[in-house]
């Protein structure tokens, strides 16, 4: 089991902002408090950062991050870039491996705090004894709920199902991912 500590979807640092995105407008489509609209924002103020962190010790050692970019699109719409690294140890066995990729990501509010995700992903790592790296690539569908924990922090969970189903794919599909978001 692999334990994943998720922050997705960070707001930037220099934006200051009190709120989660994703909590910021009601059932009816208005906006919940006072921060100014999105289209007020400066290009910085609409960025958003984060990613995911993977650390498993034991006979098998997995060490990865996910880092992401995006940008506030619209106020449901959020779309960006990310890289992901992954070590992989196996005592018993004797191997070790790496993958390393990128990706570009959508995710679109469909109502408050639920949301539709996709993903193009590809990966690069060794399959069996080749010297060369194979491209893979992923395709995840799929969709998750966050809700606000604090005033600068959510908490959510995504479902995500890779159509292209790669049979070399190094995710489980569907994958289950969660993390906290921390606002700044």
């Amino acid at each position: 089991m692999v334990l994943s500590l998720g922050l997705t979807c960070i707001a930037a640092p220099v934006s200051a902002q009190s709120d989660w995105w994703m909590d910021n407008i009601d059932d009816t489509g208005a906006r919940r408090d006072s921060t100014p609209p999105l289209s007020e924002l400066s290009t910085m103020k609409r960025l958003t950062w984060g990613g995911s962190m993977a650390i498993q010790l034991g006979t098998v050692t997995l060490l990865g991050a996910s880092p992401k970019i995006g940008y506030r699109v619209t106020e449901k719409l959020t779309a960006g870039l990310g890289g992901t690294y992954y070590y992989i140890s196996d005592k018993v066995y004797g191997n070790t491996s790496k993958f390393y990729g990128a990706s570009a990501y959508a995710r679109h509010l469909i109502m408050p705090r639920i949301f539709v995700h996709a993903e193009a992903e590809r990966v690069h790592m060794r399959i069996g004894y080749e010297l060369q790296p194979t491209a893979i690539d992923m395709l995840w569908i799929g969709g998750g709920y966050y809700t606000s924990i604090s005033p600068r922090a959510a908490a959510g969970m995504v479902l995500l199902y890779d159509v292209l189903e790669n049979p070399n794919s190094p995710y489980s599909n569907p994958d289950i991912r969660g993390g906290i978001t921390f606002g700044f």
